[in-house]
């Protein structure tokens, strides 16, 4: 069973079919990573994420992947990102 971990990112406002596309690439550029129930409004974007399999993710693990994904791809400015 997959632990999925909550991910909420606020931004200075972006496109909701960009920031779909880009919570979804997540899954193809991290081939163990699950994403599902992506929700974008307004300056907010937030969606399940966790990896195939593993029921003991830390959040700490997604939020690392995460910044190292903002890092490369830069669709977006970013205010904060929660991992729960």
């Amino acid at each position: 069973m997959t632990k999925m971990c909550n991910v909420t990112i606020d931004t200075n406002g972006i496109n909701q079919e960009e920031a779909s596309a880009w919570a979804q690439e997540l899954a193809n550029v991290y081939a163990d990573m699950e994403i599902d129930n992506i929700k974008v409004s307004g300056n907010k974007i937030s969606f399940a994420a966790g990896f195939s399999g593993m029921d003991d993710t830390p959040p700490e693990d997604i939020k690392m992947r995460l910044d190292e994904y903002l890092t490369m791809n830069e669709a977006f400015q970013t205010k904060s990102v929660s991992v729960q």
